[in-house]
This record gives C-alpha cells, sequence and structure tokens, in this order.
C-alpha cells in the first residue's frame, strides 16, 4: 500500500498537497511556489475536521529538515482545539513561524495520532471520516422555521464551528448582514434532523438544495466581491425568465451574479403595485421624495415630471421567492429616488450591506 494519502474534497475534487502516512501519523509537506501543494490550507483543515469527526486524537509538531533532530516536545504547536478549523489553522501558522521573520511560510508538518492504527487513520482521512452525503428527502426536512432558528443563532453571537467561514458567497439577511451560507444551513440540518452536521453532509453553490431552500427562507445569496465566477446557467432558461422584461446592462450582471434577482426586477416594475404605493405614499405625505437622501424632485422639477424621479423598491429579500399571486404589502416597499434605488441594487448584488 503507498504511503501517500489521496485527499479528496466533498464534491470529489483531489487536493493539490502531498501528505503521506507517518509511523507516528501523518506528514503535511511544506508549499513551495503557486503549483507544488497549492491547497496547503484545505488540506490541513480538512485534516483536522476528518481526524476530529473520527474522533481521533493528535498533536501536531514542526517538522521541518533543520528541526527533526530536536526533541518532540520542543517543536510541538499550540493552538485551541474547540475552535473552528480556520481559526486553528492561523494559530498553527503563527506558531509555526514564531521567532522567524518569515509570516507566510507554511512549513512540513507532523500530526502524531498516538494510540490510533495506521489503517484506522488512513480509512478516516480518506473516506471523509464516514460522512456520506444526504440524500435529497433528507435535506428538504430543513424547513423555514429551522433556517430562521439558525440565523437568529448567529447572529446572537453563537458559530458553527464545524463550518468555515465562505470564501465565495454571502447569506445576507432582511437587514443586510452577511453570514457564511454553509453555516445557516449546516445548524439548520442539525436542528431538522438532530445530528451533528458537517460539510459533507451537502453540498453548496447555486443549483444545490442548501442554497435552494436558504433563498425559501428569506436570504438574499450574493457573491462575495464583484468578479468572483458566476455561475453556470442553461441559456434558455434564462432566455424564458426574461420573456417580456428587457433589463439594463447593469441589471444583466446582477443577473448573472444571482440568479433570482430577474424575479425582483419584474415585480418591481409592475405597474399596477408601483402606481398603489405612490398614491398610498402621496395619501400619507402629500408628497413624492425618496425616504433615503430625502430628495424632492416635484419641488425641483415640478409635480408632473417630478413624479416619474421616484421609483418603488421591494426592500424584503424574499420577494423572489412570493408564491404567485401574493398580495405585497405597501409595508415591504419603498419609494427611491433612481440614484439611491441603483446604489441600492447594486450593493445587492455585491453582497454589501444596505440600510434602506
Amino acid at each position: 500500500m503507498s504511503d501517500q494519502l489521496i485527499l479528496l474534497t466533498a464534491e470529489g475534487a483531489q487536493l493539490n498537497a502531498k501528505v503521506e502516512m507517518h509511523d507516528l501519523g501523518i506528514i503535511l509537506h511544506s508549499r513551495s511556489g503557486t503549483d507544488r501543494n497549492r491547497d496547503y490550507r484545505a488540506a490541513l483543515e480538512m485534516l483536522m475536521s476528518r481526524l476530529d469527526h473520527g474522533q481521533i486524537a493528535y498533536r501536531i509538531y514542526l517538522d521541518s529538515r533543520p528541526v527533526q533532530g530536536v526533541d518532540h516536545a520542543q517543536r510541538e504547536l499550540s493552538f485551541d482545539r474547540l475552535s473552528p478549523v480556520a481559526t486553528r489553522f492561523d494559530e498553527l501558522v503563527r506558531a509555526m513561524n514564531e521567532g522567524s521573520s518569515s509570516h507566510g511560510a507554511w512549513r512540513r508538518l507532523l500530526i502524531e495520532t498516538p494510540g490510533t492504527l495506521p489503517a484506522r487513520v488512513r480509512e478516516i482521512i480518506e473516506a471523509g471520516g464516514g460522512i456520506v452525503r444526504l440524500p435529497a428527502s433528507e435535506l428538504r426536512k430543513v424547513t423555514t422555521a429551522h433556517i430562521r432558528k439558525a440565523v437568529l443563532k448567529l447572529l446572537s453571537g453563537s458559530d458553527a464551528p464545524n463550518f468555515a467561514q465562505s470564501r465565495d458567497y454571502d447569506a445576507l439577511t432582511d437587514t443586510g448582514i452577511p453570514l457564511a451560507p454553509k453555516k445557516v444551513f449546516g445548524l439548520a440540518l442539525e436542528e431538522a434532523l438532530g445530528i451533528e452536521a458537517y460539510p459533507g453532509h451537502f453540498s453548496a453553490g447555486w443549483g444545490q438544495i442548501s442554497f435552494e431552500l436558504l433563498q425559501e427562507a428569506g436570504l438574499w445569496l450574493v457573491s462575495k466581491k464583484e468578479g468572483a465566477a458566476r455561475p453556470k446557467r442553461d441559456p434558455k432558461q434564462i432566455a424564458l425568465e426574461l420573456a417580456d422584461f428587457v433589463p439594463t446592462e447593469e441589471e444583466r450582471s446582477w443577473i448573472e451574479g444571482n440568479p433570482k434577482i430577474v424575479s425582483h426586477l419584474k415585480r418591481e416594475r409592475a405597474p399596477g403595485l408601483a402606481k398603489e404605493k405612490r398614491a398610498a405614499f402621496m395619501a400619507e405625505h402629500k408628497r413624492l421624495f425618496c425616504e433615503e437622501c430625502k430628495f424632492d424632485p416635484m419641488e425641483k422639477y415640478g409635480p408632473e415630471a417630478g413624479a416619474a424621479c421616484i421609483e418603488v423598491h421591494h426592500h424584503r429579500t424574499h420577494v423572489a421567492n412570493m408564491e404567485p399571486g401574493h398580495k405585497t404589502s405597501m409595508d415591504d416597499l419603498k419609494c427611491l429616488c433612481a440614484n439611491c434605488h441603483r446604489v441600492l441594487h447594486r450593493k445587492l448584488a455585491l453582497g454589501l450591506a444596505v440600510t434602506v
């Protein structure tokens, strides 16, 4: 049997990291250059997570060539074993670089697994600690109530330590607070099934059940930064969504970043809804003005021309998930000037917090 370990993600992709068995446990080789062991961080986090899940005790030692003759007790790296794996990684890097001018070197490590047979260690690492992807029928037991409870836990300061911070997407609450989608769904899954959830139990991303249920619960899923990889979508489906709807050039970029935004924009442009909101706003305030910047276009341009400057915005992020025939409350809508409306949509597309 080869001493080399093959690390596969939950999606089946092999990590670019050299990991091998050792008489005392596991060796993770140092990262060097841009191509060799470029998945060093992902590999170390995966090793710790899977050993945790397999309930295998371990210690981590610096194992670079210059210190291999030094007693283990003098080169053991300290870290908080109860913290999330992403936090542990940062602590280990600081420990392995202590006393050095280097701040980013990721060195060769020995992960000792005392009292556990090598065959068991290999099984846990290569098989993902026995974690199997849950079937759709189980994932769909997660309800909106479970997801909202998970959101409240995270907002109150609790964590989902089995899940790292999101690197690609944010799940925005109604008030624009960004949360890690996997953390939200992981906590909701634990609540729904009564299990300890791990990343290997489900997939995240566009087209996955987890994202579908998060959106149905009212969370707005967005790329963490402009220029992030866009989800690949069926051109026929996009064409169907755009039927009788002509987006601006900027709106097209938002649509690519968040498939649900088409429904949001189409609902906002419904003439009857906008007319009803403007009438209700006029009846209450005797004039139309922007609820964000307080600009009064009717005063500047006159009643008729000025009224055209005020647009109606759906400020509830779950608008895209409303069922056909849903009766929108006037409290779900905001009157905004064209500038504020455009800025707000751009913030939503970029995943920035909003105040409206």
